[in-house]
Parts: structure tokens; C-alpha cells; sequence
């Protein structure tokens, strides 16, 4: 049986062929295009042996699902976007695994050499240098589509300087790299769609030799690509690093737990743009990005640069040791950002202990920046602001509409809504029943019956806008890993708003407002013992003060309590 995905391919050309490939149980020597041993034929054994056929559109590079290689993957030839070479698995059981063993040596999973066509999917990729590695160099045709799909990239940690990159000293998940030094697209339609990233020094990079160029503005080597619905965690430094790409989509992903226990040389963000114009990020997600052993920076987002036209929309900021957000535009280039537009962004950065950075939401390296923020909510926390310019000039170009700024502490107080609605659990100790998360009384606690995948639920009688949350732990529970849902009625499904790591005895969880009649605590993990929280509470809170900053305005800047 195939596994799902190779099934929902469009049917291939006749000409197409699909090749099987089982370190367990193939033969080089065999054909390649029998799934299991016949007696005479059956699937090829290597890498290296599928790597030495020249492939054409729709054919199909299948590896059984459940085993293991330490080899790379260099198919030659081109797919289309109607018709890819595509590379998944068969059988059923885990994903195939490419797994090189030492992510210090210079190794890849998959690597493209100026190919295009490519459709990978459901895959894992463990200790490579990098899992995926296209390079593209000055083709006389440009390049289209390539899908990569339901793939686990994680465990590589390598990192040193990498100012000469391509001399490789930094562990990715997915690189395209460019050398070409002009203004010309090699490689466009680069999609990377429900894939997870999980301890990696850098998760996605679009890079080129530009990459410490000052006078590269305005170079653009890749097009069109879209990242979604994408997991990104427990990373070292920017888990997206995408240079020099015109026209791009980032939606429904989430960057959570970057930078902790490291050491950079230039910085931490949850995410870094630079040299990129007209793109759209919705529905993201940025927290808990740290300045780990002393790194600087450390806020969720950085717009690095000479990016145009970048609209961002419904996405949340949190629980940063730096800024919520940077608007940079001297570290890596002189040309300011022009075009950006916030829409219902909701910043909660917190700056617990900046290094080299003012305690602020937002730093805005020059008002030359041009910015606009529309319906946005900041939350202050204790002696922060909200904007800082580090080198103000007479023309400030920063638009504030319709914004909301509160101090932390505001937050939370109007009535809880949680006391109205009718609670529930996926386990529950006996005189721990879920009711008690949600009674008001902190003297009281809901208990699970297990340490791993629970949650409490909250179900109103009708649709209820929420925008913040509370969440109160007993002293007993250590919970270091929880989402908090909400039901999508369009969709059918749970998802996720808040993405949080420890709770302790109180945490205020603000979110991009929803409107829905239930959400839901959902734990992955604790440190030890089953969970226990004592009260769950939801709000729609309105408090603290409305603004508008017109165009050459400064915006209030008071700092919060």
C-alpha cells in the first residue's frame, strides 16, 4: 500500500516510471520499479544507486517507509510543475529517514544542482548539515517549482561563522543558495508546506554570496515561494532566513522557542527578511525568542533591510528577551524598509533583558522606515516603551490607526468568561475535576491522570470573542510545553492561537482576537508529574488607551507599570 500522499499525485505520463528504493530488503542489481523482492527484481538498496539515473516528468523516487540511509540523494534531471519528479515513500509505517550521522561534516540529505520540477514528500531528515540543498548557478533558463511537503527536518546544531557562506559551518534544514550576482531570478514556485523544523541552527534559508553585502541592494534570485502551515522550534538562530526573494506567502506557521543555551556573533530573531519585496504573512506566530548565553538582539521578528511592500496580518509577537519586533536597516544594508504594513498584530514582547537594545515593542533603527500600523494591541511590560529610534532623523515616516496600548498588567480585567462556560478534560483525578479550573477559585484545581497530551476545555453557549487569556498552575504541576486552541466552525478543526512553554503560578496569554464557542488547553509536556492547573480563564478585554500617530507624529511613548 502506498502511503497517502504518493496516492493524491496527479497521474503521471506514460512515459513516467516509479522506482522503489529499501535499504532493508533491495539489491542495486534489481530494476529499481518492484516495490518488494520477487525472487529475481525488486527495489534498488542505495541512494547512490537511485542518484545515477536521469529522470523526467512524473516519475517517482519512492523510499519504504521504516528504514534508514546515511547517504545523499542527487537525482539528475527536471520535473514540471504538471508533472514533477516526485520523492516520497511506500509501505506504511515512520517516515524514511535520511540520517548522515555527524551534522559537522558537510553533509546533505537531498541536494538539486540547478534543477527544477521537484515535488518531496514525507520524509525525515536528521543530523544533516542540510537536509535539502538546491544550488542554482546562473541557469540560461529560469528554474520553476519545487514542493516540499509533510517533511521532519531536526537535529542539527552546528554553528560557527558563516560570512563566506557557501563554506557551510551552519546546520539547515532547507537552503536554496544562489551565485548568481546579478539581478535575475534562477528558481521560482518554492513551496515548503506543513513541515516541521526542530533543533536546527537555522530552519529555511534563501542565501548568496551577497549574503554580507552592503551594496547588493535590490537582488532578487528567487521567486515566489510560499511557507505554510510549518512548525518551527527549539532552534538556535533565525529559523527563517530569507534573503533576496520578490513575491512571497508565510501563513499559519509557528516560530516558538529560538535561541536558548547559544552563543551568536550576530544576533538572535525568531525570523530575519532581508532584501525580499511584496510579501504577505498571515495567521503566524512568533515566541519565546531568547538571547540565550549573551547574544544580542533576541526579538521575534527583524525585517533586516531594503524589504518593500511586506504586509503582515493577524500575526502575534511574544515573550521575547529583546524587542517584540526589529526594523533594521544599517546591520546589513542602508536602504530602509518601505511599504510595511502591520494589520491586527498583536505585540507582547516583554524585553526581559535586552543586551544592546532599549527595553521597547518595537525599535525602529531610522524613521526612515516607512511603516504603518493598523488595529495593532501592544502590551508594555514593567519599563517598557513602546517605540525606540535609535538614530532619529526630521522625517518620521511611522503611521499608527486605530492601535491599542496597554500595560501588562491592565490586562485581564474585565469579567472572566470562563466562569460561564461549561468545562471539561480529557482525564481527571478523582476531587480534581475539570469544573475546578474554571470556578474562579484558585484554591481549587483540575488534575490529569497522565503527564502527556492532555487538555481542559472551555465550551460556551455561543460564539464568544476572546482576545486574552489567564492561566493559573498549581505548585504540584510543571508543564513545559502547551498550546492553547480554538474551534474553527468553517473549518472543522482546532487551531492553534497561543503556543506557550512554562506556565508558574500565573500567565497572561494574549492572542489575536477569535471568535469561537470553544477553546481548549491543550499540554504536550511536563518535567515530571501529571498536570494541574487551577484556573483557566478567557477574556475579551478592551482596556488601556486607543491611539492614531499621523504620518511625521510621534507616538506615545510612556512606559509601562
Amino acid at each position: 500500500m502506498f502511503a497517502a500522499s504518493v496516492l493524491a499525485f496527479a497521474a503521471a505520463s506514460a512515459e513516467a516510471t516509479t522506482y522503489y528504493v529499501s535499504q532493508s530488503s533491495g539489491n542495486d542489481s534489481w530494476t529499481g520499479q518492484v516495490a518488494e523482492p520477487d525472487g529475481t527484481t525488486g527495489p534498488w538498496k542505495t541512494l547512490e544507486k537511485a542518484s545515477q539515473r536521469t529522470y523526467v516528468p512524473g516519475d517517482r523516487i519512492l523510499l519504504k517507509c521504516g528504514d534508514t540511509w546515511d547517504e545523499e540523494l542527487h537525482p539528475e534531471g527536471d520535473g514540471t510543475a504538471e508533472e514533477p519528479i516526485v520523492i516520497a515513500s511506500y509501505g506504511e509505517g515512520p517516515k524514511p529517514i535520511i540520517d548522515r550521522q555527524d551534522f559537522t561534516q558537510d553533509r546533505f540529505g537531498i541536494q538539486l544542482a540547478d534543477q527544477g520540477g521537484f515535488k518531496i514528500v514525507g520524509l525525515e531528515f536528521n543530523r544533516c548539515m542540510t537536509g535539502i540543498y538546491g544550488k542554482y548557478s546562473g541557469v540560461e533558463e529560469l528554474k520553476k517549482f519545487i514542493w516540499i511537503e509533510d517533511c521532519y527536518f531536526h537535529d542539527s546544531l552546528l554553528y560557527q561563522h558563516y560570512e563566506d557562506y557557501p563554506k557551510r559551518k551552519i546546520g539547515l534544514g532547507i537552503c536554496f543558495f544562489s551565485y548568481e550576482r546579478q539581478n535575475k531570478i534562477l528558481l521560482s514556485d518554492i513551496t515548503i508546506k506543513n513541515c516541521v523544523f526542530r533543533r536546527l541552527a537555522s530552519a529555511v534559508w534563501t542565501n548568496s554570496p551577497d549574503n554580507f553585502n552592503k551594496n547588493a541592494s535590490f537582488v532578487y534570485n528567487f521567486g515566489n515561494m510560499t511557507i505554510e502551515d510549518c512548525l518551527f522550534e527549539e532552534g538556535y538562530q533565525w529559523q527563517q532566513g530569507i534573503r533576496g526573494v520578490d513575491k512571497g506567502a508565510m501563513r499559519n506557521c509557528v516560530t516558538h522557542d529560538v535561541g536558548e543555551n547559544f552563543r551568536s556573533f550576530n544576533g538572535v530573531a525568531g525570523s530575519m527578511f532581508f532584501r525580499c519585496k511584496d510579501w504577505v504573512f498571515e495567521n503566524c506566530e512568533w515566541g519565546f525568542v531568547s538571547i540565550g548565553l549573551g547574544s544580542g538582539d533576541g526579538e521575534a521578528f527583524d525585517f533586516e533591510g531594503n524589504c518593500d511592500n511586506m504586509t503582515m496580518r493577524n500575526c502575534l509577537f511574544h515573550d521575547t528577551d529583546g524587542p517584540g519586533f526589529l526594523l533594521c536597516c544599517y546591520a546589513s544594508d542602508g536602504n530602509p524598509n518601505k511599504g510595511i504594513l502591520m494589520e491586527n498584530c498583536v505585540l507582547n514582547g516583554k524585553s526581559a533583558r535586552p543586551i544592546g537594545l532599549p527595553r521597547c515593542e518595537i525599535v525602529n533603527t531610522t524613521d526612515w522606515t516607512d511603516v504603518t500600523w493598523t488595529n495593532c494591541r501592544y502590551y508594555l511590560a514593567k519599563g517598557s516603551v513602546l517605540m525606540k529610534v535609535m538614530d532619529p532623523e526630521k522625517e518620521k515616516k511611522s503611521v499608527f490607526v486605530d492601535c491599542l496600548l496597554k500595560d501588562l498588567s491592565q490586562a485581564c480585567s474585565s469579567p472572566n468568561l470562563a466562569v460561564k462556560a461549561t468545562v471539561s478534560a480529557s482525564s481527571q483525578a478523582s476531587g480534581s475535576e475539570a469544573a475546578k479550573a474554571g470556578d474562579g477559585d484558585a484554591t481549587t484545581s483540575w488534575q490529569a491522570t497522565s503527564d502527556k497530551d492532555q487538555w481542559l476545555q472551555l465550551d460556551f453557549a455561543e460564539p464568544t470573542t476572546i482576545n486574552e487569556f489567564k492561566i493559573k498552575e498549581d505548585g504540584s504541576s510543571s508543564i513545559n510545553r502547551y498550546v492553547i486552541e480554538y474551534w474553527d466552525d468553517k473549518e472543522s478543526k482546532w487551531l492553534g492561537c497561543f503556543n506557550g512553554k512554562t506556565i508558574g503560578g500565573e500567565f497572561m496569554a494574549p492572542i489575536v482576537s477569535r471568535t469561537t464557542k470553544k477553546v481548549r488547553l491543550s499540554v504536550m509536556t511536563t518535567k515530571n508529574d501529571n498536570p494541574s492547573i487551577t484556573e483557566f480563564e478567557a477574556y475579551n478585554d478592551t482596556s488601556g488607551e486607543t491611539f492614531s500617530v499621523a504620518r511625521g507624529g510621534v507616538p506615545p511613548n510612556r512606559a509601562g507599570r
